[in-house]
């Protein structure tokens, strides 16, 4: 019988652990993070401040997932992975209930604290942990697909969000957010499990060679130490790396605005909006493309999409009067924005195993949550004191640049390291 497979041919189990990944990242994880803007003019509206204000949100957001990711790291990788994802639906649940009763900024933010914790483990460690310990190999192809919903998630829910707070209203909206969120719930309870030795399995794709190796139950993975791990060149070259890609990824978030400032923005009100489109579904499909290529060859996938992300940074800069230009940009910045959730787990369980993966991983992530907590800062301040994009522009492609060379050396030590 097939190394992972169960008796009498039915279902992995794996299987239903990727599953529950995805709707997680397809619901409440989509719901909580990529549609926290849709909000923002009837919320400001309703508490009578700024919108830019209520723009805070996703910072607060990211400073509270680094402040929680040390120690969710270690309850994921000490306790049950169910009670982990669970209570993480269960906080992105309770933060929509929240949310459909502020009356104050302070509510609001609170919120979005909340909402850090829960996005930090369907986002940063869940996944990767969990598809790691259940699938010897294709374990990148099928986060690929995990992370693509999130982007998919972005897509479908912005859009139905958007016509409810038309319908129904901002706080009712939130009410139905956290309704679909809770939906999530028992899905991770009977879905999910730590370990394949929990469901008396082997990972997916073992052989028999690596099925006597393994523990027999949940014991101790082969890797490196999180204490050495940490001491070692290879660990901080890739927080680099993540530091470089998430800085970069801000001007995502700027297209909308950048194309109003151009004629033919000006021309098309809506530019901004279906660039921003176009890049989640290059976003998508670099998921997807990265997961399936990058388990094998991931310096030379990784370096292709930052390729690709230079190609469109620099069009956006100089193809400014091209509509069918425009889009191409954000269609390759998409797949530069694909990078982090995919890649970053891959050169991080390459380096170090799966001993303390989810510790060590835990600690990049904080940096992921620094970057793009500061991004809005650098860039934002940059815009104003300049009145340009162009300085963001050329900023980010040196960073790109930067990422490169990043990859080949981290590539170059990981070689040394299995000689």
């Amino acid at each position: 019988m097939e190394q992972g497979k169960k008796p009498g041919g039915k279902l992995h189990f794996g299987y239903l652990v990727v599953t529950a990944l995805v709707l997680t990242s397809f619901m409440p994880l989509s719901l909580g993070l990529s549609c926290a803007g849709i909000f923002y003019p009837a919320v400001s509206e309703h508490l009578g401040v700024e919108r830019g204000m209520l723009s805070y949100y996703t910072s607060v957001l990211w400073i509270a997932a680094l402040v929680t990711l040390p120690f969710l790291g270690k309850l994921l990788n000490n306790r049950d992975a169910r009670l982990c994802t669970t209570g993480a639906v269960a906080i992105i649940v309770a933060a929509f209930v929240w949310l459909s009763f502020t009356q104050a900024l302070w509510m609001f933010y609170a919120a979005a604290a909340a909402m850090g914790v829960g996005v930090a483990m369907l986002l940063f460690l869940a996944p990767s942990t969990l598809i790691n310990r259940w699938f010897a190999k294709r374990a990148g192809a099928l986060l690929g697909v995990v992370m693509a919903f999130t982007g998919i998630g972005g897509v479908v829910w912005s859009t139905v969000g958007g016509i409810l707070i038309q319908q129904i209203g901002w706080s009712a909206t939130y009410l139905v957010f956290a309704v679909l969120s809770a939906l999530i719930i028992p899905v991770t309870l009977f879905m999910v499990a730590s370990h394949p030795a929990d469901k008396g399995l082997q990972p997916v794709g073992l052989d028999a060679g690596q099925a006597e190796a393994a523990p027999a139950s949940g014991g101790e993975l082969a890797g490196v130490p999180a204490s050495e791990a940490f001491k070692m060149p290879v660990f901080y070259l890739i927080c680099a790396m993540c530091f470089f890609l998430n800085i970069g990824m801000y001007v995502y978030f700027m297209i909308p605005s950048y194309a109003t400032t151009l004629e033919i923005g000006i021309a098309l009100p809506l530019l901004g909006a279906t660039a921003s489109s176009v890049a989640m579904a290059g976003q998508t499909i670099s998921k997807l493309a990265l997961g399936a290529v990058g388990e094998k060859h991931p310096q030379t996938a990784t370096i292709v999409a930052l390729a690709l992300g230079i190609a469109g940074v620099a069009a956006f800069a100089v193809l400014f009067e091209s509509t069918v230009a425009f889009y191409a940009a954000a269609l390759f910045f998409g797949a530069y924005y694909g990078i982090t959730n995919v890649m970053m787990p891959i050169f991080t369980r390459k380096s170090f195993g799966d001993r303390d993966y989810a510790h060590i991983y835990s600690r990049v992530s904080m940096v992921a949550s620094i970057s793009n907590a500061a991004a809005a800062f650098i860039w934002g301040t940059v815009i104003d004191a300049t009145h340009s994009y162009m300085p963001m522009f050329i900023g980010v492609i040196v960073l790109m640049a930067l990422t490169i060379v990043t990859v080949v050396a981290i590539g170059r030590m990981q070689t040394k390291r299995r000689a």
